[in-house]
Order: C-alpha cells, then structure tokens, then sequence
C-alpha cells in the first residue's frame, strides 16, 4: 500500500491592515486586510473580522483561496 505523503509546506509572505468599515447602524467594525504573497502567483487578499482572527482561521482561509486561485486557468485575450 502506498504511503499518503504530507502535504508539503508552502511559504507565504504576509501583510495585515486594519481597517475601520463603516455599519449601517452603530459604530463603525474593524477588519484585518490580510495581503499575502506567494513565488507562483499574484499577492492575494482576504478580509477577517478583527474580532473573529485567530492564526489558524487565517492559515485556513488563505489555503482556501490558494486552492481557488490555482484551481482557475487564467483567461488570454487578444489584443
């Protein structure tokens, strides 16, 4: 039986800013803009509420789109 190997680390280079987001009603909500950048691919972005942040969300969320953005063949126009 072949063995399943682990997946294999990947490093990301990170940025957070936070940023006060006007509410409907009430006072206004922080959120963390998280610019994170990889060899392979554009730097990315994902927003969290500051609130909601822990490191692994983080790590979750940026695997996440990761997965998404790799998974999309990028689109060839001719000019």
């Amino acid at each position: 039986m072949a063995e399943k190997k682990p997946e294999e680390a990947e490093e990301v280079t990170i940025s957070r800013t936070e940023i006060n987001v006007p509410q409907v009603t009430g006072s206004p909500k922080t959120m963390l803009y998280i610019t994170y950048s990889t060899k392979d691919l554009p730097p990315g972005l994902i927003q969290i509420p500051k609130d909601e942040w822990t490191k692994e969300l983080e790590v979750e969320r940026i695997r996440e789109d990761l997965k998404k953005r790799r998974e999309t063949a990028p689109e060839k126009i001719r000019l």
